[in-house]
């Protein structure tokens, strides 16, 4: 690579310096790395990242260096791990990105369906830590399961129990249980509610179904602080994040037309009020759609049932903010998180992460970007709404930074791939 741009210098008539060549040399390499991350090589990105800085870089190096930098860096903390995880599945990443939890129903080769209840694993290491619920706790059928929910610090983990009436409290890191909630049972529409917890972990939204139902709960004592109570044909869905005391959660009345109106509700220690009223859509918007998903911004993420368009809307006050069509979504059918002014995805056919601005462009990944706390529904015969059927990308925070992660990332390559990087890596001298 040094050889072919001091030959194309030459040929060009140029007087580059060897610190301009050495620039030069370490983009290209930056943007090799990225391909080959979007091909799904990580390896190939590694080495790629490490030819485009120099040997034994100090903090200088990588600050003068920063694409191929930044591209390490990515190539560092994207990682796939392989789960057993079941065809009809709903899961929840936590917000550490160190626990993974799962529910569904598993087929079978000879097409029988052998069930899977709630399941706690490490994402990293694709180890399973613990069976934490029976499948017969959480439904009647192969459907109406609902998500799991994490804390966001990773403490504790929900898990709706319509069939035994209560929503289950969990450590996450010990799987033990720590309390069980009243007032969840199944009721007409088993496929309404869910559970989320609010930014700073101190309150929990769950939403029941007999009758339909809003707690919210005090983490601290597990105490409930507030209720709401709705008709007995109204969908509920929870909206992940609050702020200031505050969660959110989305109400449809299906006995009162096609499609149902939808609406948008706060609830506080003071109880539960209406913030917005939406207009009807053609379709109907997705409010039993899984969880929706909210980012700092208080930006709320939604999907209409039948043209699948996805329309981020402004938590506070339901304002529309942006509208994707499906033509642009393609094959990437499942909602991951949001993204400043993005929304991560989760491709359909090769389990790799899309990042999609609300103009409907694709941006690349960023660094910051994690896949963690964020849930997905698969369907049966594998066909996906949300991830892989027996992959999960997962990016963490537990790689080092700096010289130390230059140095783990080479230490991780075989002699050869070594030798190859040190052939190759960019010069400055």
């Amino acid at each position: 690579m040094r050889l072919l741009f001091a030959a194309f210098a030459f040929l060009a008539g140029t007087s580059l310096l060897a610190e301009d060549l050495a620039d030069y040399q370490s983009r290209d390499f930056a943007a090799a790395s990225h391909k080959a991350l979007g091909a799904g090589d990580r390896v190939k990105a590694i080495v790629a990242a490490l030819k485009g800085l120099p040997a034994a870089p100090g903090e200088d190096a990588l600050a003068r260096f920063d694409e191929a930098y930044d591209a390490l860096l990515r190539a560092a903390v994207s990682r796939s791990v392989r789960l057993d995880l079941p065809v009809l599945s709903v899961f929840e990443f936590d917000g550490t990105g160190t626990r993974l939890a799962s529910v569904g129903l598993f087929p079978s080769p000879d097409g029988d369906q052998s069930q899977s209840g709630l399941t706690l694993w490490d994402p990293r290491s694709a180890k399973k830590l613990a069976e934490l619920l029976p499948i017969e706790a959480l439904t009647s059928g192969a459907w109406r399961v609902q998500a799991p929910a994490f804390s966001p610090d990773g403490r504790f983990l929900v898990q709706m129990a319509p069939v035994a009436g209560v929503a289950v409290v969990f450590d996450a890191s010990k799987g033990e249980e720590i309390a069980r909630l009243p007032g969840h049972a199944p009721g007409t529409l088993p496929n309404s509610g869910g559970a989320a917890f609010s930014r700073d972990g101190s309150l929990l939204l769950t939403l029941g179904a007999s009758p339909t139902v809003a707690h919210l709960w005090d983490t601290a004592d597990w105490q409930r602080v507030a209720s709401m109570e709705f008709g007995e044909f109204t969908l509920l869905s929870p909206i992940d994040g609050g702020r200031d005391g505050v969660m959110h959660f989305v109400s449809a009345d299906v006995a009162q037309g096609t499609p149902p109106p939808v609406a948008l509700w706060s609830i506080a220690r003071e109880g539960a009020k209406l913030v917005h009223r939406f207009p009807d859509e053609p379709s109907g918007l997705g409010v039993h759609w899984g969880r929706l998903a909210t980012d700092d911004g208080d930006h709320v993420f939604a999907m209409p049932n039948g043209n699948f368009d996805l329309i981020v809307f402004e938590r506070e006050t339901g304002a529309e903010l942006a509208r994707l069509p499906a033509s642009i979504l393609g094959q990437s059918a499942g909602l991951v998180a949001p993204s400043g002014d993005a929304v991560l995805l989760l491709s359909s056919m090769g389990a790799m992460p899309r990042r999609l601005m609300f103009d409907g462009s694709d941006a690349p990944l960023e660094p910051a970007d994690k896949l963690v706390g964020i849930h997905g529904v698969f369907s049966l015969g594998g066909e996906l709404i949300g991830g892989s059927p027996d992959m999960l990308g997962y990016r963490g925070d537990d790689m080092p930074r700096g010289t130390a992660l230059y140095q783990r990332m080479m230490s991780s390559l075989s002699a050869d791939r070594q030798a190859e990087v040190a052939a190759e890596q960019v010069q400055t001298d």
